[in-house]
């Protein structure tokens, strides 16, 4: 005969595996409420560390939950934590446009409440490269560029071109030169190249037009020649004869002319030997 102790044992155990079996059913519907009627002061008493980074690095992201958040803790049986997280993309345009992301934003802001600081610095050399290969094998070549990383040089926002003049003098005068690092420089190994043949001289006119209209002009060798053949080595490089030319002359003139400019004038308007 069952006594009144496990009898009431017993009913107790019901009572209880009823009102877990109760909650459990119900669970969803508890947690899936609005989180309209919670304020956000409510929210900080368990998330005082969300509240921290968002007053001093959210940026844009103001303490508002809701803005984000407009389910109570998102609770959906069957979904996953990244399928209950709000997107990003919910306000913000995917920053490498309409082709298939290789990242999404948190490969580099860690942490959705702290944008501003929470960049993944170490790992954006080998995010970056993911897509952009052809720079990163450019600046694995040894140049003054090879030691930095990609965000010195693209550090506002999404898709920012920098100007070499940021960090460069401009070796041609920026108000008048028609020429652009660019044209003679690979930007991400600015050692591959510092000129080329291909360039053509109109660039160089833009600063230099009385060299250029001599040398356009002119009716010698010279005149058949880029810009870049001569001054191939850096800004305002000044080429001496005897880089291409052998000396026709005998030693006692070379002693009263030293300089073939003396007999042949300017290099960019050539002139037979007087």
């Amino acid at each position: 005969m069952i006594n009144r102790s496990t009898l009431k044992t017993a009913l107790t155990a019901a009572i209880l595996l009823m009102s877990l079996s109760t909650v459990a059913l119900a669970n969803e519907d508890v947690f899936d409420q609005p989180i309209e009627p919670f304020s956000t002061l409510e929210c900080a008493r368990c998330h005082e560390q969300v509240f921290t980074d968002l007053r001093d690095f959210g940026g844009a992201h103001k303490m508002v939950c809701r803005d984000c958040h407009d389910t109570f803790h998102n609770f959906k049986r069957g979904l996953t934590l990244d399928e209950r997280l709000p997107s990003c993309e919910d306000c913000h345009e995917q920053p490498h446009g309409d082709d298939e992301p290789m990242l999404d934003c948190l490969s580099c802001h860690s942490n959705a409440h702290a944008p501003v600081t929470s960049l993944n610095i170490d790992q954006l050399e080998p995010l970056c490269a993911e897509c952009h290969n052809g720079p990163a094998q450019q600046l694995a070549q040894p140049s003054s560029h090879a030691d930095m990383s990609c965000n010195e040089c693209h550090h506002e926002q999404h898709g920012y071109l920098p100007t070499c003049i940021e960090c460069h003098d401009e070796p041609h005068s920026i108000f008048e030169s028609s020429a652009s690092c660019m044209q003679c420089h690979p930007v991400h190994n600015v050692s591959i190249m510092l000129y080329s043949d291909e360039i053509p001289n109109q660039p160089c006119a833009g600063c230099h037009s009385e060299a250029f209209d001599k040398l356009e002009k002119g009716h010698l060798a010279h005149s058949k020649l880029n810009c870049t053949f001569c001054h191939a080595n850096e800004h305002g490089n000044v080429p001496t004869c005897e880089e291409c030319h052998n000396s026709q002359h005998n030693p006692e003139m070379l002693a009263e002319f030293d300089q073939c400019s003396d007999c042949h004038g300017s290099a960019h308007d050539l002139l037979p030997g007087e």
